[in-house]
C-alpha cells in the first residue's frame, strides 16, 4: 500500500508492538495486525497476555524434541517436517510469526539455553536452521530467526557487551545465520540483547545493514527480542524495523520528535513502515484450519528416535522385554522431564512418559523414585528405598540428568553437575555391584560421575511429548539408536575453551577466537567424556574405497558404508576438512559435509558428500573477505571428531598464497588455543578492550543484582525480585501434579531471570507499566543528581496517538 495516507504517529505505531504479542493496526486503512509467538519446539500461544516474560497458560500444541535433539538425528529432512508441522500448528493458531528458530552457537556448555540451539558447529547449525524455517514459511507463517549475535549466555544477556575478533565473528557466529538467510530466505530475524563489540545489537547498522542485508541480501523484517531496545531512533536507522513488545510511550514520542528535527529522515522511516508492511502481505496463513495432532506426535516421537544419543553401551542394550529381576530408579521415569523452560514452555495435549511407555508393553518391574527432581538434595528415604530395590537385580534402569529447576531460558548452570541428590544415589547403586543403564535426560552436557563403570548411557536429551515411548522403543530395541552428538562433552566446565573468561562480568571476552567447540579440543588435547559427533549403534559399521575429485568448484567424496552387524541401522556419515599448514592459525579440522545412511544388515551403501571448494576458505581481515589458501588439505570421513575412519588428500593451486593479515605477536599466541586470555587479545580484535561496568548504582544498563547493595538499588530489588518470588511460593505450594509442574517452571524461570533485568530492559518490555522517565529519574537519583532526578519523576509523559 502507498505509505501517503499513514500520519507520523501512525507510522511510529506500526513499528512497535501493542502488547507482548500482537503488532499495531491502523483500521481506518485496513492495515491489520500481526500475531507473533513463541515457537522453536511448538506454538506457544498464549490464552492471555501476561507480559513480555510472562509464561501464561498457552494454547495445547504438539511438543516436539528441542531444537538440540532434532540436531542429534544428523537428519535435516526432519527439521523441515517439524518446521511444517509446527508452521501448520501456528496458522491453525492465528500465528503470523514464529519466533524461531535460534541458531546461536554453543559457546559453553553451561549456557542455560543451550537446548535451543542446534550446535557447537556453525555448519550444523545453518543446515538445521535453514531446513526448519523453509519448513515453517511453506506453511504461510513467517519464521524469525534468533537471537542476532554473538549471543552465547543468560546470566548477562540484558546487559552484555560479546567482544568478538573479526575473524571468529565471520567464521563461527555469523556464519550459521548466513546460510540461514542466503538459502531459506526468512521473513524475519530477531537481534539480540547484547551489544556486540561496544554497539547494542538493536542499533548495529554493519550488523543489520552492512551485513544482513547488503552481503547476504536479506529483505525481511528485523525484530527485537523482547525489551532488546535501547535508543529507538539509532535502531531505526541501523535497520531495525519492530520493536517489541512495545507499548513505550518514549520510543514513539522519539520517533515522532527525531523526524521532525530531521535527526530522523523520513525516508528511513518509510523505509522500516514498508518493510513492517510487506511482512504482513508475507503471511498468508490466516485463521484456523485443520491439524492431524495424532500425526505431529508420531512425528515427534520419530524425532525422538533418531535423536537419542548411546553414548556407551558394552551389549546389555538393548534388553529383553520379558527379562527378569528388572528395577527401575529414578523420578524421570514417571516424571519424564521432556522440554526446557523458559519462553519455549509447550502445553501438549498428551505426554507419554516412560512408565506408561513399559506398562503399555506389560514389562514387568519393579521401581522407586530415588529422588526428586524439583529438590536437588538427597531424600533419605527415597534413596535408601531405591538402594533395596536395586539390592541383587539382574539390570538397573536409573533414569536421571537435569531437572526442571536446573537449566533453563533467562540464567546460566554454574557447573555441569547432576543434582547432589542423583550423584549420590549413583555412587550407591554403583557401590552395590548394580548393572545399571542410565538413561539421561538434558538439553546440554552434564558431567556424570563414574559414567565408565556404567553398562550403558544411552541419552535422551530433551524428547518432547512422546520421549518415553522413544525410550521404550531403545532401550528394547525396537528401534536401533541412531544419534550423534552435536557438541563436544567436556569432562567438566574448566574443559571448555571459553572457561577462562565465561560470566565473569558484563563484557565477555571471546578469546578463544575461532577454537570453539571440537575446534579448541582437538588441538588442546583435551580428555572429553564425549567427542563431537559420537554415538553407537546395536550394529557396526564400516568405511572403505574413499574417492575425492574436485569438479567445477566443488570437492565431491564418495565412500562405501557396510553395514557389519547383525541389525538394520543408520549411520551419520562426517566429512571433516583438516587444514593446511598456512601462515595464519587455523583450527587442525573443520567439519564440511555430512550424511545420514540407512542400511541393511549385511548390506553396503555407496554414498556421496559434496562441498564447494569455496568452504576451505578462512576470513582475512586484511581484506575484510573470504581467502582460500593454496596448499596440501586432507578429507577425513570420519564417525566422531575423534573417530576418522579414512583420508585422502585433497590439493589447492588456485587459491592465494599463504599470509597472515595478524602481527607476529598474534600469530604466536594463537597458534595453539590460549588456556587463558592472552595479551594479544586486543590486537587480536584490532581495538581496545572494554573494561567492565564498575558502577554498582542503579544506572539504566546495570542488572538489578549488581546494585542491590544500594538504597535505591536494594529497594528496587527487593521490589521486583520478592514480587516473582511471591508467584514461585504459590506455585511450590500447589498439590503435586502436571498443573503445579508447569506452574513451579514458569514462576522460576521468571524469579531466575529477574535479577539479571536492568532498568532499561524492564522499561522496553513493560509496556509503559515503567515509563522511561522514571526508570530515569531514579537512575539519575541514584547517581547523585537530585535536582534532575526529580525532574524527570514530576514530567508528564509526552503523548503520542494510538
Amino acid at each position: 500500500m502507498s505509505l501517503a495516507p499513514l500520519t507520523l504517529e501512525e507510522k511510529a505505531l506500526l513499528l512497535e508492538g501493542v502488547d507482548s504479542w500482537h503488532t499495531n493496526a491502523v483500521p481506518r486503512l485496513g492495515v491489520r495486525r500481526l500475531t507473533l509467538t513463541d515457537g522453536p519446539h511448538g506454538v506457544r500461544r498464549v490464552k492471555r497476555d501476561a507480559g513480555a516474560f510472562g509464561l501464561a497458560e498457552a494454547e495445547p500444541s504438539t511438543a516436539f524434541p528441542t531444537s538440540g535433539t532434532l540436531a542429534k538425528t544428523w537428519n535435516p529432512d526432519l527439521a523441515r517436517e517439524v518446521g511444517a508441522a509446527i508452521g501448520r500448528e501456528a496458522a491453525a493458531l492465528g500465528v503470523d510469526v514464529l519466533l524461531a528458530p535460534g541458531v546461536n552457537i554453543v559457546r559453553s556448555p553451561l549456557c542455560g539455553r543451550n537446548f535451543e540451539y542446534y550446535s557447537e558447529d556453525p555448519l550444523v547449525s545453518g543446515v538445521f536452521g535453514a531446513a526448519f524455517v523453509a519448513g515453517v514459511q511453506s506453511e504461510g507463517v513467517a519464521a524469525c530467526v534468533k537471537h542476532f549475535a554473538a549471543n552465547s549466555n543468560e546470566d548477562f544477556r540484558f546487559v552484555g557487551d560479546s567482544i568478538v575478533d573479526e575473524r571468529a565473528l565471520r567464521e563461527i557466529y555469523l556464519r550459521a545465520f548466513e546460510r540461514v538467510v542466503t538459502e531459506a530466505e526468512p521473513a524475519s530475524v530477531m537481534c539480540a540483547y547484547n551489544r556486540l563489540n561496544g554497539t547494542f545489537c538493536s542499533e548495529h547498522g554493519d550488523l543489520l545493514t552492512g551485513i544482513l542485508r547488503d552481503e547476504w541480501g536479506f529483505d525481511g523484517v528485523v525484530v527485537t527480542d523482547w525489551g532488546a531496545t535501547n535508543d529507538r531512533v539509532a535502531g531505526i536507522a541501523a535497520g531495525c524495523e519492530l520493536d517489541m513488545p512495545g507499548g513505550v510511550e518514549h520510543n514513539r514520542a522519539e520517533i515522532v520528535a527525531a523526524v521532525r528535527d530531521g535527526r530522523l529522515p523520513h525516508t528511513l522511516l518509510d523505509r522500516a513502515v514498508a518493510r513492517v508492511l510487506t511482512l504482513a502481505d508475507r503471511c498468508t496463513a490466516g485463521q484456523g484450519g485443520d491439524v492431524d495432532l495424532a500425526a505431529h506426535a508420531a512425528l515427534a516421537e520419530r524425532v525422538a528416535v533418531e535423536g537419542a544419543v548411546l553414548l556407551n553401551n558394552d551389549g546389555v542394550l538393548p534388553l529383553s522385554s520379558g527379562a527378569a529381576g528388572l528395577v527401575v530408579i529414578g523420578e524421570h521415569f514417571e516424571k519424564m522431564r521432556f522440554q526446557g523452560a523458559g519462553s519455549s514452555l509447550i502445553r501438549p495435549p498428551e505426554i507419554i512418559t516412560p512408565r506408561q511407555a513399559f506398562d503399555r508393553r506389560g514389562v514387568e518391574y519393579r521401581f522407586a523414585p530415588g529422588y526428586r527432581s524439583l529438590n536437588a538434595e538427597p531424600d533419605d528415604t527415597l534413596e535408601a528405598e531405591a538402594v533395596a530395590a536395586a539390592a541383587g537385580a539382574g539390570t538397573v534402569l536409573f533414569f536421571c540428568g537435569l531437572g526442571d529447576l536446573e537449566e533453563s531460558e533467562g540464567f546460566d548452570r554454574p557447573d555441569l553437575s547432576l543434582a547432589a541428590g542423583q550423584r549420590r544415589l549413583l555412587g550407591r547403586l554403583l557401590d552395590g555391584g548394580a548393572r545399571l543403564v542410565l538413561v539421561v535426560s538434558a538439553g546440554a552436557p552434564v558431567s556424570i560421575p563414574r559414567a565408565d563403570e556404567a553398562a550403558a548411557v544411552l541419552l535422551l536429551s530433551l524428547p518432547g511429548q512422546n520421549g518415553g515411548e522413544a525410550a521404550a522403543r531403545l532401550l528394547f530395541g525396537e528401534a536401533n539408536p541412531s544419534g550423534r552428538l552435536t557438541e563436544s562433552w567436556p569432562r567438566t566446565a574448566d574443559d571448555a575453551g571459553c572457561a577462562a573468561d565465561w560470566n565473569r562480568s558484563a563484557v565477555a571476552r571471546y578469546y578463544e577466537s575461532i577454537y570453539v567447540g571440537y575446534r579448541f579440543h582437538d588441538m588442546a588435547g583435551t580428555d572429553l567424556a564425549w567427542p563431537f559427533g559420537h554415538g553407537l549403534s546395536y550394529t557396526t559399521f564400516a568405511y572403505r574405497d574413499l574417492a575425492v575429485e574436485v569438479r567445477e568448484g566443488r570437492v565431491h567424496v564418495t565412500v562405501t558404508i557396510a553395514n557389519t552387524g547383525p541389525r538394520d541401522g543408520a549411520e551419520v556419515v562426517q566429512l571433516y576438512v583438516r587444514n593446511n599448514a598456512g601462515a595464519v592459525f587455523k583450527a587442525d579440522k573443520e567439519l564440511r559435509a555430512f550424511t545420514k545412511v540407512a542400511v541393511a544388515a549385511g548390506a553396503a551403501e555407496r554414498v556421496e558428500l559434496t562441498f564447494p571448494l569455496t568452504d576451505l576458505a578462512y576470513w582475512d581481515v586484511a581484506r575484510h573477505g573470504w581467502v582460500v589458501e593454496n596448499g596440501d588439505y586432507e578429507v577425513q570421513v570420519a564417525a566422531s571428531a575423534t573417530d576418522i575412519r579414512l583420508a585422502a588428500p585433497l590439493t589447492v593451486t588456485d587459491g592465494v598464497e599463504s599470509r597472515s593479515p595478524y602481527p607476529a605477536s598474534v600469530d604466536r599466541a594463537y597458534a595453539t588455543p590460549p588456556q587463558s586470555v592472552p595479551a594479544e587479545f586486543a590486537a587480536l580484535v584490532g581495538a581496545p578492550i572494554p573494561a567492565a561496568p564498575s558502577t554498582r548504582h542503579l544506572a539504566m544498563q546495570t542488572r538489578l543484582v549488581d546494585s542491590r547493595a544500594t538504597l535505591l538499588g536494594g529497594i528496587m530489588y527487593r521490589a521486583v525480585v520478592g514480587r516473582v518470588r511471591r508467584d514461585l511460593d504459590t506455585a511450590l505450594a500447589l498439590p503435586e501434579g502436571p498443573e503445579r509442574d508447569a506452574r513451579v517452571k514458569s514462576a522460576h524461570f521468571v524469579w531466575r531471570m529477574m535479577p539479571s533485568m536492568s532498568l532499561r530492559v524492564m522499561v522496553m518490555s513493560s509496556g509503559g507499566v515503567l515509563p522511561h522517565r522514571v526508570a530515569a529519574g531514579l537512575s539519575d537519583l541514584a547517581a547523585g543528581h537530585p535536582v534532575r532526578g526529580v525532574s524527570r519523576l514530576l514530567t508528564r509523559a509526552r503523548k503520542v496517538s494510538r
